[in-house]
């Protein structure tokens, strides 16, 4: 039990439990009202199966919900109390206020048994909670008050909670709910002049905001599935030609140091030879142009230090920033690219 407490997947279990908690909740609360408006009607055997649509219904949705809850609280710990679920059958007849408050007081006990072991595990289970609330909340609110939820000091609070537990996330998971929060700001303003349907618009695209963050956390999909076959060739490209030009800037630098480092070496070997006393013979006036010649000794000292940092490079590796720099640059456009695909802008 020890080795599973500093699991660093049990901190992810936790913010998916955290999310899952409040996204089965909020899905009951859609599946009651749709069931209660609507009457029983025979089905359809001219439609499509759902998973071939991948067009699940509200019932279908809810119940992938309930049995990821509960998968993922038995991973994250056999020893926790149990859900306080209905039956399947029972679903179109829950008491919502009954079936909150017993959530409410398992999630209260989970948190509790969770901290207790490991603070950052039970961080993560209100982190995982607090970002859900962001959406299945806002849409209990309604397009009336939800933008609360979007206060610019709430998302920002939440993003630095996220990045503490960047490490105990799948690879860039938390820069992208970083990037989303931030960008999701800016939504708090632009709802106080927008009218009903207006609102009623952000919140669909909340709606798919949200998506992109179950997908992270929960559904399996990581930030770099998100990146197109047509992303991963311009990261390609566009990583190796920055790192080329890079490289290239770097030897025109090398090369103007070597050729100011032989000018200054002829002007001192100039004056010393003006402060020469007495004649010089032929000889010596060949052997001195040929010292004073600094385009020959430029090219020369300019190619022996390019060769020296080749052959350096290769036989001790020092070459190897090239690649670090190559790495640096294709993960910085990575991200440019994951960014442009994860967030869902609220005006569109």
């Amino acid at each position: 039990m020890e080795e599973q407490a500093h699991h660093p997947d049990r901190v992810l279990l936790a913010v998916r439990l955290g999310w899952l908690t409040v996204e089965v909740f909020g899905r009951l609360r859609h599946y009651v009202a749709a069931s209660r408006k609507s009457e029983r009607r025979p089905g359809d055997a001219t439609r499509r199966f759902d998973f071939s649509s991948r067009a699940l219904s509200e019932h279908d949705a809810l119940l992938l919900a309930m049995d990821q809850l509960r998968s993922t609280a038995t991973r994250l710990s056999p020893g926790l109390p149990a859900l306080p679920l209905p039956e399947p059958e029972e679903l179109g007849h829950v008491d919502l206020n009954t079936l909150q408050g017993a959530l409410d007081d398992w999630s209260t006990q989970v948190w509790v048994a969770l901290s207790t072991r490991d603070d950052i595990i039970g961080r993560g289970f209100t982190y995982g909670g607090s970002l859900a609330d962001t959406y299945w909340h806002a849409t209990v609110l309604g397009p009336r008050r939800f933008d609360e939820l979007l206060h610019p000091n709430r998302l920002e609070y939440m993003a630095h909670h996220f990045d503490g537990i960047a490490d105990h996330l799948p690879p860039f998971a938390a820069r992208v709910l970083h990037h989303t929060l931030y960008r999701w700001r800016g939504a708090y303003e632009y709802t106080k002049s927008q009218d009903s349907d207006g609102k009623r618009q952000v919140l669909k695209r909340l709606e798919s905001q949200a998506g992109v963050w179950h997908y992270l956390l929960v559904g399996g999909r990581s930030a770099v599935d998100y990146l197109t076959a047509d992303d991963r060739r311009f990261v390609t490209w566009l990583g190796a030609a920055v790192t080329t030009l890079f490289v290239a800037v770097v030897t025109i630098l090398v090369w103007l140091a070597v050729l100011a480092l032989s000018g200054a070496g002829r002007t001192a070997a100039a004056s010393m030879i003006v402060e020469f006393p007495g004649p010089l013979s032929e000889a010596q006036v060949t052997i001195v142009s040929d010292l004073l010649d600094w385009q020959k000794w430029s090219a020369i000292l300019a190619t022996v230090s390019s060769i020296t940092v080749l052959i350096a490079g290769l036989v001790t590796r020092l070459s190897g920033w090239v690649m670090a720099l190559h790495n640096l640059v294709r993960e910085w456009l990575t991200l440019r690219r994951i960014y442009r695909r994860t967030y869902r802008d609220w005006r569109v």
